[in-house]
């Protein structure tokens, strides 16, 4: 429903600019700010008016890290995000499995052993899954993506030669269906979807995206590279954008082994445009905290003697980095224990000065146990913090940083406040654990220690202006100020006035370059009227 001129008024609009200036009418032209506050009103020629009726506009929210097929999958397939039990995971993937054909995956995503009660936080398990289908091959994969648990038919079906190491065995040698990290790619490459499913899954993803009032997202290369015919991911994004059915703005990060690819192009980070873009390239450091594969100082309390793993040691961080400055491509590296954050940085360092680029805003993703010594390096080294702040779901007592990593790194980990305050630019996103800027929000907001607290501005602001600096976009997106993209989403109340409830706010509207995307069915509230 384009239009070339739209005029909210009649409520309180958050510009986010340097000064934190409050309007309560903005114009819309042409896809960007035309005017704000009286200026705006001033227009009796808009195209199109809405009145606010009282309710809130931020600029639309930018999530800085997700993975928007496996937002999309996850609608299409099984959702185990919100399963309260291992009784209820097991019979979501059950009524997959009745209306899957014989032979064809069943696949769930998302499940969350910690959440669950007492005497059930344990991962999902071979035996289980085997009572779900002995017909389908059944892969169950947990909230953080390191770790998949399959069935007896699921470990039959994927090839895990010279990867044996990351399959999990019982103490009588036998294994539990549970694999890791290398073990975890191969059966996402044999699951990976192909190019008509992954255009649904683009579609479903994008939609759940502005339903919650997304208007940018940033994805992020998983741990699978698919080879051959290309990455039917980047496809469903490139024909989502040519037949021009890409209501939102994507960016993303292609995984470190496709560098050479672009490089040998000479295709640079920030090719593309306004609604598609390549960002750079996706380097995993180490594993997850929820797989015990994160690499840490010590060892995880619940499994003595490991300190999780390497993904990319040192020397190979180090080459891939050099080989992404010579062609001046940024880097976004996942890095969550404190041993791997040290060897990124000793890497990021080794590599500044080699870029072309007056400032490669080099990218640390996750950082949830950083040190003090390295948030004070990652600001000498202008280093962005990617972030994700629902990640603080888990920060509770007996939480998953707790049980993992005991009571010290319950109160150290995700320290946004003392990134902030140290002066490391802050990006939010979501990781899609779950999906939704305004959760990520309340949680930065209402976090349980002074160090990981943020006011609401300053977790809006991460979630909006930080994100567009992180994907060199803060000359066009993140603010609602005059000559910016005319993105921004309607909320029905204000995050400003309402700290401790932020994840309770609906959001009304979300409108990408002017036009609506979204419109919530309760959104009859706003009237609106037309010129035409």
């Amino acid at each position: 429903m384009g239009t070339d001129s739209l005029l909210l008024h009649g409520g309180t609009i958050h510009t986010l600019d340097d000064a934190g200036s409050t309007v309560d009418a903005i114009r819309f032209r042409n896809g960007v700010v035309d005017a704000v506050g009286s200026e705006a009103v001033d227009d009796t020629n808009a195209t199109e008016k809405l009145d606010l009726n009282g309710c809130t506009v931020l600029p639309g929210f930018n999530d800085a890290h997700t993975h928007i097929l496996s937002v999309g999958l996850t609608i299409h397939e099984t959702d185990l995000e919100t399963a309260d039990g291992r009784t209820e995971a097991l019979e979501s993937l059950g009524e997959n499995a009745a209306s899957t054909d014989v032979g064809d995956w069943v696949l769930g995503f998302g499940y969350d052993e910690s959440t669950w009660p007492a005497g059930e936080r344990r991962y999902l398990t071979r035996d289980e899954l085997d009572a779900v289908s002995d017909e389908h091959p059944v892969a169950a994969q947990r909230i953080d993506g390191h770790t998949i648990t399959l069935n007896s038919a699921g470990l039959d079906r994927v090839d895990f030669d010279g990867v044996e190491h990351d399959l999990r065995r019982d103490e009588d040698g036998e294994l539990t269906g549970v694999v890791v990290e290398d073990a975890a790619i191969r059966v996402k490459k044999a699951t990976y979807p192909d190019r008509e499913k992954a255009r649904t899954a683009l579609e479903l993803g994008v939609e759940r995206a502005n339903e919650l009032g997304l208007t940018s997202i940033q994805d992020m290369a998983g741990m699978t590279t698919p080879t051959g015919d290309g990455d039917p991911a980047h496809a469903a994004f490139f024909a989502a954008w040519r037949d021009d059915e890409l209501p939102i703005r994507l960016g993303y990060y292609v995984h470190v082994d496709r560098g050479d690819d672009l490089s040998n192009l000479e295709i640079a980070s920030g090719f593309g445009d306004d609604r598609l873009r390549i960002l750079g390239l996706k380097v995993f450091a180490d594993g997850a905290i929820g797989s015990q594969t994160a690499k840490i100082t010590g060892e995880f309390l619940d499994d003595p003697g490991n300190d999780g793993q390497f993904v990319l040691g040192r020397e190979r961080l180090a080459n891939a980095f050099a080989g992404a400055a010579r062609a001046n491509q940024r880097i976004a590296t996942h890095a969550i224990g404190d041993e791997a954050i040290d060897a990124v940085l000793d890497a990021y360092e080794d590599v500044l000065d080699e870029y072309d680029v007056p400032e490669p805003r080099l990218r640390i993703e996750h950082v949830e146990l950083a040190t003090d010594d390295q948030i004070e390096r990652m600001a000498d080294l202008d280093i962005v913090a990617s972030m994700q702040p629902n990640f603080l779901q888990w920060s509770e007592p007996d939480g998953l940083y707790e049980t993992r990593l005991g009571e010290r790194w319950r109160r150290r980990n995700n320290r946004h406040e003392t990134i902030r305050e140290a002066g490391v630019p802050l990006a939010f996103g979501s990781d899609k654990m779950p999906f939704g800027p305004l959760y990520g929000i309340h949680h930065a907001v209402n976090a349980p220690h002074d160090a990981q607290r943020l006011s609401v501005d300053e977790a809006v602001r991460a979630y909006t202006r930080g994100s567009a600096y992180a994907e060199f976009a803060d000359d066009r997106k993140g603010t609602l100020e005059r000559g910016m993209l005319a993105d921004a989403v309607i909320l029905d109340q204000d995050p400003f006035e309402h700290p401790g409830k932020v994840a309770d706010i609906d959001v009304l509207a979300t409108i990408v370059g002017g036009e609506f995307v979204y419109e919530a069915p309760s959104s009859g509230r706003l009237p609106r009227s037309s010129e035409r």
